[in-house]
């Protein structure tokens, strides 16, 4: 590679793991019943993305507005996150990326947490997962979009909690 291509490469690869972590932003900026995901996630996705969450329980392949009704709720019931939870973090770790031209490919690693919404009768718990996404890539006249996601899961564990001592 020359130093223009090198140079490109890096570029590629920022802008790459920005969109990788706008997932995130987009899952996490918006908590509880604000639904504004898609307002991130458009710069995250393709048009015509597929995302793969089978390991989760999703119908799959879909696309990511199908996906955001799944976890946020269509506006007549809630979602399988705004159902059960009150807030959740999305952490992603560096990802492994491979570019040809462009197309790129690459595998990042997922913990989430999610804390549980308290029912009458039941104890509070907590939700962690820790899996990875892998994506495929392409470069659009908006910049690097995921095309293709597939979740993968390591482990789910649901965890009873406490409440934090008051001083």
């Amino acid at each position: 590679m020359n130093t223009e291509q090198k140079v490109q490469y890096v570029l590629d690869r920022f802008d790459i793991q920005d969109v990788i972590t706008k997932y995130s932003f987009g899952q996490d900026l918006h908590q509880g019943s604000d639904d504004r995901v898609a307002d991130v996630w458009k710069d995250v996705f393709t048009p015509d993305a597929k995302l793969e969450y089978s390991a989760a329980g999703s119908p799959s392949p879909i696309s990511y507005p199908e996906m955001i009704k799944i976890m946020r709720g269509d506006g007549t019931k809630e979602g399988n996150m705004t159902g059960p939870f009150t807030n959740w973090q999305h952490l992603v770790g560096n990802p492994v990326v491979t570019i040809e031209g462009d197309n790129a490919k690459s595998r990042v690693d997922l913990w989430a947490t999610h804390k549980g919404k308290v029912f009458e009768g039941a104890p509070a718990y907590s939700l962690y997962v820790a899996g990875a996404f892998e994506d495929e890539l392409v470069r659009t006249d908006n910049g690097w979009r995921i095309s293709t996601r597939k979740l993968i899961l390591h482990f789910m564990d649901m965890h009873h909690t406490a409440p934090m001592p008051t001083a």
